[in-house]
């Protein structure tokens, strides 16, 4: 319920308000994990390109392919806001 820009938060609100440079610690944490068991898996099974280099590459294309799905559905995100394709998010308070 929204009341005056304060609402009452979720699970998922909570878990996602500590922030560094106005983006979700969690956000980025959960994505890097994603990629790590990914790049864990695809090495399993083509082992020959290095777990370091295919972990990087992976986390730079999730992080593009995540831009540019924020930006098609209108979603505003800090790292957009960063890169200068959307307006600076709205915050609302959780009480």
């Amino acid at each position: 319920m929204l009341i005056n820009n304060i609402m009452t938060c979720s699970w998922i609100d909570i878990i996602r308000e500590p922030k560094i440079f106005g983006m979700a610690i969690f956000d980025w944490t959960a994505t890097l994990i994603a990629v790590y068991i990914i790049t864990w898996f695809v090495n399993k099974r083509y082992p020959g390109y290095g777990f370091i280099k295919m972990f990087i590459v992976l986390a730079i294309i999730t992080t593009i392919v995540a831009i540019i799905v924020h930006k098609i559905f209108g979603i505003n995100t800090m790292l957009n806001y960063y890169l200068g394709l959307n307006p600076k998010p709205k915050r609302i308070k959780c009480i």
